[in-house]
């Protein structure tokens, strides 16, 4: 009870934007957790700490709380933390070692076998990281897979495979197919209220809009006010080429 009021505590303060606050709580969590030397308090107290030191650049240290989850040989971490932690570190490094992000994929999904709690996001990103690398058909392959193997109340990881699969179904000049899967992720980020995510909904339904001059201006012109809405000046100027470049 103590290790979980902590990690509560922690969490709280990593939503808050108090970063080394929620580190404290977290590193009084783990020593509490190894005392009684419980396997899942300790899992899952590691990975709130990578999250906090990736949190604050100090990703050396947040790839090390990964991997000692993954790697740990003397205590039983269940399959669906060692997954989580896998599927984390491919996250960490996307941007910088796409080899060593998709190692960390496979690795994740022989954790995952046909079934855990994180399985339809590690597709999810193997779908990136497949139309990041010019391989469309790929990608909508794992998205498709993706969507399948979500939980029913995962809304944002649906839109994101929806989105994951419109990206691929335009890189493959099949636009048309984008269309409804586009809507039906604006619907949910809408209820969400994920302005990020309307924003790249909105410019993709531009894209595939493309035969409809006017109509893709529209859509252009509402994502670029969603995002000036939202203070992303980043995101209010001209359309990205590709929004596959970015994370799910």
């Amino acid at each position: 009870m103590r290790a979980q009021g902590y990690n509560t505590q922690g969490m709280d303060r990593y939503k808050a934007g108090d970063l080394p606050r929620a580190l404290s709580y977290f590193e009084q969590a783990l020593v509490v957790a190894r005392s009684i030397e419980d396997e899942d308090a300790i899992a899952a107290t590691r990975l709130n700490l990578a999250m906090v030191h990736l949190g604050m650049g100090q990703q050396d240290e947040g790839l090390k709380q990964l991997d000692l989850v993954m790697d740990e040989r003397r205590l039983a971490f269940s399959a669906d933390r060692r997954a989580e932690a896998a599927l984390r570190r491919a996250m960490a490094v996307q941007a910088s070692d796409p080899a060593g992000a998709g190692q960390a994929l496979d690795r994740a999904g022989v954790l995952c076998g046909n079934s855990c709690a994180v399985r339809g996001k590690v597709l999810n990103l193997k779908a990136w990281l497949a139309l990041n690398a010019g391989k469309p058909a790929e990608g909508l392959r794992f998205a498709q897979q993706a969507q399948g193997a979500l939980a029913k109340d995962d809304a944002l990881e649906k839109a994101n495979a929806l989105r994951l699969q419109s990206s691929a179904h335009i890189a493959l000049k099949a636009p048309a197919a984008a269309l409804p899967l586009l809507q039906e992720a604006l619907k949910i980020d809408k209820a969400a209220g994920a302005s990020g995510k309307i924003h790249q909904d909105l410019l993709l339904l531009g894209q595939a809009s493309a035969d409809q001059p006017a109509l893709a201006t529209d859509y252009q012109t509402r994502a670029r006010d969603v995002a000036m809405a939202a203070g992303n000046g980043a995101g209010s100027g001209k359309e990205p080429t590709s929004l596959s470049a970015r994370l799910p």
